[in-house]
């Protein structure tokens, strides 16, 4: 079976891009070269950082001054160290927006509690996305937080359905990735900003 790891890719790229009104300039913590795959199918961007998620939390304190459109978390050890958010935050523009790996809703709901409330101190929209994971094909999160740009609300329609070469993303899966059943809405009341 062909690999899909490339979903995931996708997903934590494609989202942000296509929510950002300009996105311009891309900070990268952590990731591979999927994640610079996907980058490279735009054109609109002045400059795209990459970091190494070990050391993160120095490098963004020497990046200070410098800002940044969209920041994509592509490591799973950030999800609750406040310190790392706060950090990348402050290199964010006003409009800046993120996406990063979450815990699994359901399956990790503590976890996953504690993320949502961390994101959540920071930013003023905060909302999980679901992709297929590679290999068993369940459904993993991914999260989007924000303090201006709603990924549903604000999506670039052009730019989410006419860039070239993706395999997996379109606006309607980045409409739906945001869908969110009931039981889980009521779970989350409050930790899920929309």
């Amino acid at each position: 079976m062909q690999s899909l790891h490339f979903i995931r890719d996708e997903m934590l790229v494609h989202v942000p891009v296509c929510t950002h009104a300009d996105p311009r300039r891309v900070l990268v913590v952590g990731g591979c070269d999927g994640i610079r795959a996907e980058l490279a199918k735009y054109a609109i961007f002045e400059s795209i950082l990459h970091i190494d998620a070990d050391g993160a939390r120095e490098s963004l304190a020497e990046l200070e001054g410098r800002r940044f459109d969209v920041a994509i978390v592509a490591d799973e050890r950030f999800g609750s160290n406040r310190d790392f958010w706060i950090a990348l935050t402050k290199l964010l523009d006003p409009k800046g927006l993120v996406s990063a790996p979450m815990s699994h809703l359901i399956l990790e709901p503590e976890r996953a509690k504690e993320e949502l409330e961390t994101l959540g101190a920071v930013y003023r929209i905060v909302m999980p996305y679901q992709y297929e994971r590679e290999g068993d094909l369940r459904c993993d999160y991914l999260v989007l937080a924000s303090r201006f740009y709603h990924p549903t609300a604000d999506i670039n329609l052009q730019r989410a359905d006419l860039t070239d070469n993706f395999a997996y993303y379109n606006s309607d899966i980045a409409v739906a990735a945001f869908a969110t059943p009931t039981f889980l809405s009521r779970q989350y009341l409050g930790l899920i900003k929309r």
